[in-house]
């Protein structure tokens, strides 16, 4: 009320939109790229190479970038817009814990517990840093160094995130819930299609995808 207490309807005039960075109000591309360059670019910890995977559709890329800049409406973000109040933060799963991406996407006992599960069919061992910037930098190289391995490891990330915040979204909204064993099933399937849409030669089936793999893969990948 307070915000809408200062307009006035014009009757007299249609509604259009504004470019407040021209004089004229007019939006030109020109002037959008000159205020862009002008402007210092987001300090990241993700490589933005490593960020624009070509393997993921681009919805779950943007998905991830807005992740790591922590603009997802997480219940924490809501508060701090004003949309949700203290009470209302706690994590969906019923955990007891406020809900933030970091707490969401790495350390809830329940959306958290899904990289566990990641981990050992993957073979590998970690431990899961605090930040999710950190956690993508280091499962990246979890499977190895090299490109190849590199590529599938982060193909493999980005399904879990996109997963776990569907799994999220279903039981905040829809009061559905999966069992985390199903939330794992659904990111091994999800990530197989990916690569497969990419790339139909893969030396691995659905089942060999399913037992491991960097084991299918061999040494030479």
């Amino acid at each position: 009320m307070l915000l809408l207490h200062t307009v006035r309807l014009q009757v007299d005039r249609d509604d259009r939109w504004r470019w407040t960075l021209e004089a004229s109000n007019d939006f030109s591309v020109r002037n959008a790229y000159n205020f862009l360059s002008a402007n210092p670019p987001l300090a990241l910890s993700v490589h933005v190479a490593s960020l624009w995977h070509k393997d993921v559709p681009l919805k779950v890329v943007l998905f991830a970038w807005r992740l790591f800049q922590d603009k997802l409406p997480t219940k924490d973000n809501l508060h701090r817009c004003g949309v949700l109040d203290r009470e209302s933060m706690l994590c969906v799963a019923g955990c007891g814990s406020f809900e933030s991406s970091q707490h969401l996407f790495l350390h809830c006992n329940i959306f958290g517990a899904v990289w566990y599960f990641i981990y050992r069919w993957l073979g590998i061992s970690a431990v899961i840093p605090a930040q999710v910037t950190d956690h993508f930098n280091q499962f990246s190289v979890s499977g190895g160094i090299a490109k190849t391995r590199c590529s599938i490891s982060q193909v493999i990330w980005y399904a879990t995130v996109w997963k776990i915040w569907k799994e999220r979204n279903n039981r905040h909204f829809n009061d559905k819930e999966c069992s985390i064993s199903q939330v794992v099933d659904k990111i091994k399937s999800l990530a197989f299609r990916w690569l497969r849409e990419k790339f139909p030669t893969l030396p691995f089936n659905y089942h060999g995808w399913w037992l491991g793999p960097f084991t299918m893969l061999g040494i030479g990948w």
